[in-house]
């Protein structure tokens, strides 16, 4: 996922706790009778849907295995440089934001690399570069920090670009921007996935609605709601993180967001917002690592 301060939801955009993924999105959505929604939404049989605290607690404690790779000018130059302490900055943000997710990251090694084009470049030859070059540390989430990229005005922030490697600029190595990325990593897609489709994700959490689709359609989880995206609508959020918009889902029915929805990590909204996982979204990630050898070779047996 690519993440821009302007642009289409394939990026993604967010700040943690004021210190507080690159693959096009192609979400397959359900195909629907109009009548009868219900009946044509088929879920992943790979995942329970539970939204179970107790269920979420049976999962064993995993640790990741992570390698950091920061980039200077071909001089060894910088004007932020990755340090020691900047990367623990990193590592305690994302224990902190994983932590009930039974997830943590331990440093495998960091690296800094002199190239004035990885330093600073589009993020497509950055990613080809990276791919390319002897610049992956395998059973491991490889996680890129060069100093910018060039695309939409030096605003991209960063991405993830393969199941084991993502990247953020240097202005974000200490921001959500981080659990952002680390979330796709895990399979977690955005909370506004397809508001603009013709099958959106209904508001309804009524199972027994024929309008319910929520396993089968929007980021396919239960206990959060369906949503817009807000990027650009940061009015519509008033200082408390609550929502006072009046937008609609594709049916027209008015969205109830609640002020975990804008908090979430996954969605676009208020930067100064973000926080929070639902148990929901947990327990998908910890589901869908499960289920991926690249990510289960990251665990530190």
């Amino acid at each position: 996922m690519l993440d821009f301060f302007q642009n289409t939801a394939l990026f993604a955009v967010l700040l943690f706790l004021n210190s507080s993924s690159s693959e096009t999105e192609n979400f397959e959505y359900c195909v629907y009778d109009d009548e009868v929604f219900q009946q044509n939404c088929h879920p992943d049989p790979n995942f329970t849907y539970s939204t179970d605290p107790e269920y979420l607690d049976s999962f064993p404690e995993i640790k990741i295995r992570v390698h950091l790779w920061g980039f200077n000018q071909d001089d060894g130059s910088s004007e932020d440089k990755l340090t020691e302490d900047k990367i623990h900055e990193s590592l305690k943000l994302l224990n902190s934001a994983f932590k009930n997710m039974k997830v943590c990251f331990e440093l495998d090694g960091f690296d800094l690399i002199n190239d004035s084009e990885l330093y600073w470049t589009n993020y497509y030859k950055f990613g080809n570069k990276i791919r390319s070059g002897d610049f992956t540390r395998d059973n491991a989430l490889n996680i890129y920090i060069p100093y910018k990229f060039t695309n939409n005005n030096d605003k991209l922030r960063g991405g993830k670009m393969s199941n084991n490697r993502m990247t953020v600029n240097m202005l974000n190595y200490n921001t959500g921007i981080l659990v952002h990325e680390v979330g796709h990593i895990f399979g977690l897609m955005h909370t506004h996935s397809g508001y603009t489709s013709q099958h959106c994700e209904r508001v309804t959490r009524d199972e027994n609605d024929p309008n319910y689709n929520a396993k089968c359609a929007g980021d396919r989880v239960t206990d959060t709601n369906a949503m817009p995206k807000l990027y650009g609508k940061f009015h519509k959020i008033n200082e408390n993180c609550e929502y006072i918009g009046d937008a609609t889902d594709c049916e027209g029915t008015p969205y109830t967001l609640e002020k975990s929805d804008i908090q979430n990590f996954m969605a676009y909204t208020q930067h100064s917002c973000r926080a929070v996982f639902t148990t929901g979204q947990k327990i998908r990630a910890r589901e869908y690592i499960a289920n991926q050898k690249p990510l289960q070779e990251m665990i530190m047996k």
